[in-house]
């Protein structure tokens, strides 16, 4: 009897062919197994009807840890199999045949204990920093086309030593096809330069003094490292000289937080708190940053994540991470992206050490490509009816290429989701998946724009699409993603879809919860910024809707803009605009002058001509240079200047950022809410979030000077509690059971927890739903987006 099965799912890249080789001889199989154009699997066998059976069924009890199905087609006796030939069970050469399912490579994977301790114990791998196996290494990153083999990955540059090829042949070893398997005979090299391009350690001497660069560490300088996925600029993180020095380089970061690198769970817990769970997420396949709470007693510099309560770190993932952070004196490493800002990850040798000399002292590069660059992905937990929650905050190394599954599946139908402008990913949806690409970063140059186009055509690529049915990018007019998405259309001669900025996080939420396409969902969106169909900047909305519309039921007082983007770098105009609605400019420039955190606003050169401005928008409510936003973003930020946390905004979040630190402060120590929120139906039949009097209130606190960190706390819940309130109040009205929260503001975590801990308590049929596998902010609008498109074509 013939037999072929085809499997599609996660089946390439892990070592399948070599565990199917395996199981097919323990049954005395005979036949192949091959890799298919489309990452799927095909096994073609003879053998008698019990032989087949059992060896099927061991092929789905005993399947690899990595390996995932999600077709297994078992075909007996088909008509175009012949296996005469075969008197042994083989692994053939592969095929680019592809099929309409599809299947993907799993992600990027961290080095196994295994080769770990072979890097310390095997005299052909001791120290050797590429060291993988079947089990471990770089998948998305280096390879360049489907089928997963050597040949078609970067790897191809390398030939196999004969002790290598001899495991990669041998169907015993671990090593047995496994496609970026060397060792320091035959393999990829690191060699160390100076700022001036001079060669320290060349490939040679690396090998035998790579301990000379945890010394350059140890002395204060910035090293530029090249890794699996893009470069990292590491120093130490006891000494504030170099990590000012990267502050001062970086520019338009301000005071951004620097991620840490630590060799093991033990030097973590050094210097910050971690829970069973964060640990298990550190350890996990991921290895993704998590922002952890910082000990009291915190020994690392305080410029790594300046007045925050948090700092982010991540376990090493690659064999020089290891060699590195196992011997430095510091209990970390700074490990932040090798590139200047809204410029992609450096990957190219010579762009490295171009684009990188005015800051790194040395560069650490080795010799392999990199194919495609790949950020670290980024996480937080929240406590959520008292389980920690994980959220991603940002979805790329470790996760991608793995696809998310859509509500309907059309074969014939593709669609491009080109995102937003911020923290941009974008998106394939095909079939019944959607294929989120790495983190893209901010769509506002030529750099990134690029990057984005030649990391979609690469997923293009790899699942053999030749032609798209639709696109689906922002409503903003001005947005980078717009104009491609436009340009597209013309070129290909398919429709371009604009949708709302947060309609796309309804559309990612309600695909996270797997909703039914027709079923409608209560979506809370808090962000900062969102182009609204009224033409201001939404932020602070309550939608109602499903994949095929929305309504805009309820959203937060709309507030001043003054100068657009020059508002969002300075919140203390949007906090003026408010209290010049209430108060003379006399009485606010005194009591500013008089409060000393706050004293610093009438001396700014622009206040003058800001007050005048804004007084004569109140005044005679002319709009002319200024906006109009609902943003809730917008509020926090205006919230943290009234309360000294935050002066100016010197990266994307921040005021509102060291708001929530300058509320942990008060965890604890606070009675229950006595801030209120009060709402009001607009002549338009909206609901309208009444945030003015909130300021008010909180000016006149402090002018009895209560604490502030306990006011930030306070604001905080009112406004979780406020959103909740409302929310059920509306599902009740519309008869919908599922209620969530999306957007940017999702990461603050006491506004997370409380908003849901007031959903639980209080919604009596009710069922909360909450991102964990898409991000809630901007990396998830065009996931979001993806099955907004598809209800528009399908």
């Amino acid at each position: 009897m013939y037999c072929r099965i085809m499997i599609n799912g996660v089946v390439q890249g892990i070592g399948f062919r070599p565990f199917v080789y395996n199981i097919a001889n323990k049954h005395e199989m005979k036949g192949f197994v091959l890799n298919r154009g489309d990452a799927g699997v095909e096994i073609q066998v003879k053998g008698n009807k019990g032989q087949i059976d059992t060896f099927i069924n061991d092929l789905k009890d005993h399947k690899p840890a990595l390996a995932r199905y999600e077709t297994f087609k078992i075909d007996y006796n088909p008509s175009n199999v012949n296996l005469a030939r075969y008197n042994s069970f083989q692994i053939a050469p592969s095929s680019l045949t592809r099929s309409t399912e599809g299947s993907y490579i799993p992600p990027d994977l961290p080095i196994c204990n295994k080769c770990l301790s072979e890097m310390k114990f095997d005299s052909r791998r001791i120290d050797y920093p590429f060291t993988s196996c079947v089990d471990c290494g770089p998948r998305y990153t280096v390879i360049t086309s489907l089928p997963y083999d050597r040949p078609r990955t970067v790897m191809d540059e390398f030939p196999l030593c004969p002790d290598c090829l001899e495991e990669y042949t041998n169907p015993f070893d671990r090593r047995f096809h496994a496609q970026t398997t060397c060792c320091w005979n035959c393999g990829p090299r690191y060699y160390l330069l100076d700022k001036f391009g001079n060669i320290i350690l060349n490939k040679r001497d690396f090998q035998h003094n790579w301990l000379d660069v945890v010394e350059i560490i140890d002395e204060g300088e910035i090293i530029a490292i090249k890794g699996i996925g893009g470069t990292h600029l590491a120093c130490c993180t006891t000494n504030d000289d170099p990590i000012q020095k990267l502050r001062q380089w970086k520019g338009a970061r301000g005071d951004k937080p620097f991620a840490v690198m630590s060799p093991n769970i033990n030097r973590v817990k050094e210097f910050a708190i971690l829970s069973p769970n964060e640990t298990k997420l550190l350890q996990s396949l991921m290895r993704p940053i998590i922002l952890l709470e910082k000990k009291q007693e915190f020994p690392l510099s305080s410029l790594i994540s300046p007045a925050l309560h948090n700092i982010g770190v991540l376990l090493p993932y690659a064999g020089i991470h290891f060699l590195l952070s196992e011997n430095i004196n510091d209990p970390a490493l700074i490990m932040t992206s090798g590139n200047p800002s809204n410029i992609p990850i450096l990957i190219d040798n010579d762009a490295i050490q171009h684009q990188l000399a005015s800051i790194a002292d040395y560069f650490l590069v080795h010799d392999r490509k990199i194919y495609q660059r790949a950020d670290d992905s980024v996480m937080r937990l929240h406590m959520l009816n008292e389980f920690e929650y994980p959220l991603l905050i940002r979805r790329s190394r470790g996760y991608v290429p793995k696809p998310i599954q859509l509500p309907w599946s059309s074969p014939s139908c593709i669609a491009l989701a080109l995102g937003a402008e911020m923290y941009n990913v974008g998106a394939l949806g095909i079939g019944s998946r959607c294929f989120p690409t790495q983190h893209i970063g901010h769509m506002t140059t030529i750099e990134n724009l690029d990057f984005f186009k030649s990391t979609v055509n690469h997923m293009r690529n790899l699942f053999g699409i030749e032609s798209l049915d639709a696109i689906g990018g922002d409503l903003h007019p001005e947005f980078f993603t717009t104009k491609l998405g436009q340009q597209l259309s013309s070129e290909l001669d398919i429709p371009f879809f604009q949708f709302q900025h947060h309609f796309a996080h309804l559309g990612a939420l309600a695909l996270e919860a797997n909703v039914d396409p027709e079923e409608s969902i209560i979506c809370v969106t808090l962000d900062g910024t969102g182009y609204g169909e009224d033409g201001t900047i939404w932020g602070g909305e309550i939608l109602f809707g499903n994949y095929s519309g929305y309504e805009r039921v309820a959203h937060l007082e709309k507030q001043t803009l003054l100068g657009g983007d020059q508002a969002v770098s300075n919140p203390y105009r949007v906090l003026l605009g408010i209290l010049l609605s209430n108060y003379s400019l006399e009485e606010v420039t005194e009591d500013f002058l008089r409060i000393p955190w706050l004293s610093w606003i009438p001396n700014k050169p622009d206040y003058p001509i800001v007050a005048q401005q804004l007084e004569r928008i109140i005044t005679h409510k002319s709009l002319k240079g200024a906006s109009m936003t609902s943003s809730c973003g917008r509020l926090l930020d205006a919230i943290s200047v009234l309360l000294g946390a935050a002066r100016n905004r010197t990266y994307e979040g921040e005021p509102a950022i060291k708001l929530e630190s300058f509320a942990e402060i008060a965890i604890g120590k606070t009675s229950d809410v006595d801030l209120k929120l009060n709402s009001k139906l607009t002549t338009s039949g909206m609901i309208e979030i009444q945030t003015s009097p909130l300021i008010y209130d909180l000016w006149e606190r402090i002018q009895r000077k209560q604490n502030r960190n306990e006011l930030a706390l306070l604001v905080e819940k009112a406004i979780a509690r406020k959103f909740a309130e409302i929310a059920l109040d509306l599902a009740e009205k519309h008869g919908v059971t599922k209620i969530g929260l999306s957007g940017g503001v999702c990461y603050n975590r006491v506004i997370f927890t409380e908003f849901y801990h007031y959903i639980s308590k209080y919604g009596k049929s009710n069922f909360p739903i909450a991102h964990k596998k898409i991000p809630c902010g901007d990396g998830g609008i065009a996931i979001g987006q993806v099955p907004l498109i598809l209800a528009k074509i399908l």
